[in-house]
């Protein structure tokens, strides 16, 4: 019996040890990404420019992110997306629960890299996307999710989420 008690005095301490350092030393950002693919809900919106969008407008790769001019976190990535505009990539926005007058300004003040921005001041689509705030990040292949980024889209995120994904869509079109 004193020699169980002992063993068990040394193993648990242990156990709790290793059990919280692996819960710890998960990757927050990790926890903030979902593969889960499914199709983009149909809407049909107008833009910040007062043109009618609908879910078609979505074909192709396309990259559907989710800002705010009230996000902190979105003017911190916002030179990151600009670059991505530069190279090509096809950036569309969705303006969420925000109002346009603010938005159109913040696009002026900070340069837009989107092809075009969904007003939605509600947050109806967000909400059928299941946006959580914002910034959040969308892959989108020919009208179908397949990856989704809560938080803040960088280069990291870019070269070990998005591009592969993206070559490997292209690889099978």
């Amino acid at each position: 019996m004193n020699l169980i008690f002992r063993f068990l005095i040394i193993i648990v301490p242990i156990l709790i040890l290793v059990f919280f350092t692996k819960v710890l030393l998960i990757d927050e950002d990790n926890k903030l990404i979902n593969f889960e693919s499914k199709i983009f809900p149909e809407f049909e919106m107008r833009d910040l420019n007062g043109n009618q969008v609908s879910a078609q407008s979505l074909s192709g790769i396309k990259i559907l992110n989710v800002w705010a001019s009230w996000c902190i976190t979105c003017l911190v990535e916002h030179p990151f997306l600009s670059q991505l505009s530069e190279k090509n990539i096809e950036i569309v926005g969705l303006n969420y629960k925000d109002t346009d007058s603010k938005a159109i300004a913040w696009l002026q003040k900070h340069g837009n890299p989107y092809i075009f921005s969904i007003y939605d001041p509600r947050g109806d689509l967000a909400f059928d996307l299941g946006v959580t705030g914002a910034p959040e990040t969308f892959l989108i292949f020919d009208n179908e999710i397949i990856a989704h980024v809560q938080g803040e889209i960088n280069q990291q995120k870019w070269e070990s989420i998005f591009l592969p994904l993206i070559n490997n869509n292209q690889d099978q079109s």
